[in-house]
């Protein structure tokens, strides 16, 4: 079973990478750093959290559809 510490770790540099592409689209439809950074950060951290969610519930259950 993957740690909760490797998960987290996943769960970081995934959204550090996703928010990144976040911004950027954020900032090309909108012109707008402030509004492109907000989006940015609201989406890193719903997203992260849920990331972590589903990867404990798949490090405990996911060994069934192996």
């Amino acid at each position: 079973m993957e740690s909760k510490k490797r998960s987290l770790y996943k769960t970081l540099s995934w959204h550090l990478l996703h928010v990144t592409m976040v911004a950027f689209i954020a900032f090309i439809v909108t012109g707008s750093f402030k509004i492109a950074t907000i989006l940015a950060s609201a989406e890193f951290l719903w997203e992260s959290f849920a990331y972590f969610i589903h990867e404990r519930i798949w490090a405990k259950f996911g060994k069934k559809f192996s």
